[in-house]
């Protein structure tokens, strides 16, 4: 991992640092060395293959080689990042550090959260700190050593009404510092820590201390009951403002003239730390690729959501997915990043580039119509209440009032998601989903009986596919998540009219 961070380092002042503050610079590929053609085979893999990859965008040499976005996210709303916002937390938790909130990385955390600790009985959790919850050593009974699976601990967490209190109470499993379980409870601890020695929420210290100064202005960063920003995810970025994430690590914590976060805390952040299986390795809530030389440091979230770290081509590559696997796509950015010196000019390659781009962006054509089947009349309108459920929702409803159209109103948790439901194979888009952010939804009638909802909260990852089979008055549904977080939950529902 050193020659990593020691390249780092190097390739500051021989590249120079003009941060994209105000907006990125933009080139075509060759000028910054990169293979159009290569590009293209990339974005066409995707296409052909229809992985639910929702942006690309590759930074060379401080300038946007390639920004590309895939139907239906549009770059007009912040995207879910995930886990990724783990490593966001880690950055924060080293400026807070560099400004002397917290004393080191091997502060007590449950001095910081409670009253010195005294009211924790084992003394394991007392040795719990703040290094061994950035690197997923804390030792607590939670988590697991796979990431991105379903954690219970968290859910319970999310459940509670007071999360910090939940986390301090979870039992001990080994020594801090002795065993890797990646537990997204770690990272709302520190945020808990952060806030406790700041006075202020993580989003508000991120506003002013690394959201502003590198002009990230428009965001999404959920809060439990007590304000506290969700440390593990749930941040919502844009991918252009996640490259400069990735571009103040590139350069060592600099932005341009300005010091964001110390050399060292970058280098010890991408450092591996704890080897979670053969070929990767654990920094400070950063994923370390050491199967290759110089390592390549990445931040990882739920679904495919990246920001990849390549020093020795000066290079940022960030994804963001609705469940793909981005590493079959890795290989391609690799080979495109072959060169050193600016690339002649490749016109067939730009043409094709820049035909692959255009496709990725486009709709699918509309399906022949098909006759609604009598069930569309009997169900529409009515409100079909659901059994308690791993969900949350509540109630849905249906309306079939256009033969091209439908509209879907559902309850979820505390949300009201409604809007229209393509009925020709095509997806409408509707403001009103998730956290208030766009939903696309289209449906089908797959039988005189079942109804398949295909509802893509594509900003926020999940796409579910409902199947729906009407019964006399009750709903029967299979719900199964794309991103794999749930596969054919059952729910139950009666029609309360």
């Amino acid at each position: 991992m050193k020659a990593c961070c020691v390249l780092i380092v190097l390739l500051m002042p021989l590249l120079g640092n003009d941060a994209p503050t105000d907006g990125w610079k933009e080139s075509r590929p060759e000028r910054q060395g990169v293979d159009s053609a290569a590009l293209a085979d990339a974005v066409e893999h995707i296409v052909k293959k229809g992985l639910p990859i929702h942006s690309m965008l590759v930074v060379r040499h401080g300038a946007i080689v390639l920004d590309t976005y895939f139907y239906p996210y549009e770059p007009t709303v912040p995207h879910d990042v995930a886990s990724v916002t783990k490593s966001v937390t880690s950055i924060l938790t080293g400026i807070a550090i560099d400004q002397g909130y917290l004393k080191s990385v091997k502060e007590p955390v449950v001095e910081i959260l409670t009253a010195g600790g005294d009211a924790i009985d084992d003394a394991r959790k007392r040795r719990m700190t703040v290094e061994t919850l950035l690197t997923m050593t804390s030792g607590m009974a939670c988590g697991a050593s796979v990431a991105h699976t379903a954690e219970t601990e968290l859910e319970a967490m999310r459940h509670s009404p007071d999360w910090i209190r939940y986390a301090l109470n979870l039992p001990m499993r080994s020594e801090p510092g002795s065993q890797f379980a990646y537990c997204s409870v770690n990272n709302h601890l520190l945020s808990a820590a952060i806030t406790a020695k700041t006075g202020e929420s993580l989003e508000s210290f991120a506003r002013r201390n690394l959201f502003g100064p590198l002009g990230i202005r428009e965001l999404v960063w959920p809060a439990d009951p007590q304000g506290l920003s969700h440390g593990w995810g749930d941040l919502h970025l844009y991918p252009r403002d996640m490259a400069k994430l990735g571009y103040l690590y590139l350069h060592g914590g600099r932005w341009g003239e300005r010091r964001i976060v110390s050399e060292h805390w970058v280098q010890s952040s991408v450092e591996s730390h704890v080897a979670v299986r053969e070929g990767v390795g654990y920094g400070y809530s950063w994923w370390i690729n050491v199967a290759r030389e110089p390592h390549i440091p990445e931040a990882e979230g739920r679904g495919g959501q990246r920001i990849s770290i390549v020093p020795d081509k000066d290079a940022v590559v960030v994804f963001t997915s609705g469940g793909a696997d981005t590493d079959e796509v890795a290989p391609y950015l690799l080979r495109a990043l072959n060169s050193d010196v600016p690339l002649a000019p490749n016109p067939a390659a730009s043409r094709r580039l820049d035909q692959a781009l255009k496709l990725a962006r486009l709709s699918p054509k509309a399906l022949p119509l098909r006759k609604l089947p009598e069930t569309a009349r009997r169900i529409s309108g009515r409100r079909y209440k659901f059994d308690s459920n791993a969900l949350g929702l509540e109630s849905l409803s249906l309306v079939f009032d256009r033969p091209d159209a439908a509209q879907v109103t559902l309850k979820i948790g505390q949300e009201d998601w409604s809007g229209q439901v393509g009925l020709d194979g095509v997806y409408r888009f509707s403001p009103n989903g998730h956290r208030h952010l766009p939903m696309a939804v289209s449906g089908k009638w797959r039988s005189d009986t079942e109804f398949l909802l295909d509802l893509n909260l594509f900003p926020n990852i999940t796409r579910i596919l409902f199947a729906i089979r009407f019964v006399g008055n009750r709903a029967e549904i299979d719900a199964t998540d794309f991103t794999g977080s749930f596969l054919g939950l059952h729910l139950s529902g009666l029609a309360n009219d």
